[in-house]
């Protein structure tokens, strides 16, 4: 019974934190936009739009409300990399490959920062406006604790990439072009909107979890 307690108070704190309206905005429209021109064989003209829809949200927010839309912000890179594919390359396999080049790149850029004073994941939760003020948290903020948490999940949101563009990369050699597409699709914005929200439970059990 305490387990199936804990277990609805985690998955009620999820719904009530999760940023839904970023979660749709931000990703889940690009997403919209780019497979529905992708399936009418336009997928250059969908990239553009995603890449731009991405872009005009993530300066918007930034302007308006001085916070970052994480999911438009992460979704511009692979958008990007999608267009340089199709592009430059003109190669089907390459541009195919593009979702795990993107995993790769941010793989290595959240293990990265690790090697500066404050990692990336910590960084986005206070653009986001998710972390209180300073004076809220007062020499808690300054522990080696507080930080312990966000240097974690860093490293989770990292390796978690990093498998992704291994799985990707081998799902496009080994399997159809069918199921790499729909695994492409679920470590795209789906697979962000997870490590988003564990980001958003994970904290506070750490603290709390003595």
């Amino acid at each position: 019974m305490n387990h199936q307690n804990q277990s609805e108070t985690w998955w009620h704190s999820i719904r009530q934190r999760f940023p839904w309206r970023q979660f749709i905005i931000g990703g889940l429209i690009p997403l919209v936009i780019f497979y529905l021109f992708h399936r009418f064989d336009k997928p250059l003209i969908g990239a553009l739009l995603a890449a731009g829809w991405a872009v005009g949200v993530a300066a918007i927010t930034h302007l308006a409300f001085k916070k970052i839309n994480l999911f438009a912000l992460l979704s511009i890179p692979l958008t990007l990399i999608e267009i340089v594919g199709i592009i430059v390359t003109l190669n089907p396999e390459f541009y195919l490959a593009t979702a795990a080049i993107d995993h790769t790149i941010w793989g290595f850029v959240f293990l990265g920062s690790l090697g500066f004073s404050r990692p990336l994941i910590l960084i986005f939760a206070e653009a986001m406006g998710e972390i209180p003020k300073s004076q809220e948290l007062g020499e808690f903020r300054k522990s080696e604790e507080f930080k312990s948490a966000w240097v974690i999940l860093t490293i989770i949101w990292g390796i978690v990439h990093l498998i992704a563009a291994v799985l990707l990369t081998l799902s496009q050699i080994w399997l159809s072009l069918e199921i790499f597409l729909i695994m492409r699709t679920a470590f795209s914005t789906p697979l962000l909107a997870v490590l988003v929200a564990f980001s958003f439970w994970f904290p506070r059990w750490y603290w709390n979890r003595s």
